[in-house]
């Protein structure tokens, strides 16, 4: 009867820590419940002020680029961040998870960020035109710094983007081509750079503006390259 009394109180007091950590495990995924619905609340405030601000000044695409937004924030695919309210520009952040896993790229990604102690993405930035989609994006990889022989300046010499054709404006689908082809053309985490991740922004909207304005002519070099050489015999993608 004793063996039978102890087991019962060992049961006893399974049950009761089993309950206790069911508790706990309820209490933390309440919590994370709640910063998911508060973050996405704050994401779509951003998007009703850059709506509004971009009526407001007339451009042409907003409806478009609201569309464009809510359905990437829905779909949960990639994260995107409005830069200063503004719907004409973008960062979007790509995880190692985003590349192929057996990409240079991914690990990079993959060891910056045990480095850190934090995820750690390639952050691209995306500059619609105000008539997108019948004007190219302007799109260029911030940071950090990679190098690939298919990305000069952050611009990537893909055809998608050099050569523009409205039909593309599916930002969704242009931004899974964009990380297709950053994973198969072998680009790299600068190592020199990989502090960059940890600087990100330090030195403030004079340094976006020379990395767009540098992205920028190095598009306008590609494709004046590409109009003469065409695509397949200059080994473009």
């Amino acid at each position: 009867h004793r063996d039978g009394a102890q087991r019962s109180g060992s049961g006893s007091g399974s049950g009761s820590a089993g309950s206790s950590s069911s508790a706990n495990y309820t209490a933390d995924e309440a919590e994370e419940e709640a910063e998911a619905e508060a973050f996405a609340e704050a994401r779509f405030a951003s998007i009703e002020r850059a709506f509004a601000a971009a009526k407001a000044k007339g451009v042409q695409s907003s409806t478009r680029l609201v569309k464009e937004l809510r359905a990437l924030f829905m779909a949960g695919t990639f994260e995107v961040e409005l830069i200063d309210d503004s719907l004409l520009v973008w960062e979007v952040a790509l995880h190692d998870w985003a590349f192929d896993p057996s990409s240079p790229l991914s690990k990079d990604l993959e060891a910056l960020s045990e480095a850190a102690g934090d995820l750690v993405p390639l952050i691209l930035r995306v500059h619609f035109s105000a008539d997108f989609p019948f004007s190219p994006p302007l799109v260029y990889v911030a940071r950090p710094t990679v190098r690939s022989e298919y990305v000069f300046d952050g611009a990537l010499c893909m055809e998608m983007l050099v050569d523009w054709q409205p039909q593309y404006g599916n930002v969704e689908s242009m931004l899974v081509q964009i990380s297709a082809f950053l994973a198969h053309s072998g680009a790299r985490v600068e190592t020199a750079c990989k502090g960059e991740a940890a600087a990100a922004g330090a030195d403030g909207e004079a340094s976006a503006t020379a990395a767009r304005d540098s992205a920028r002519r190095a598009y306008e070099k590609l494709k004046a390259f590409h109009d003469k050489k065409g695509w397949a015999s200059a080994g473009g993608r």
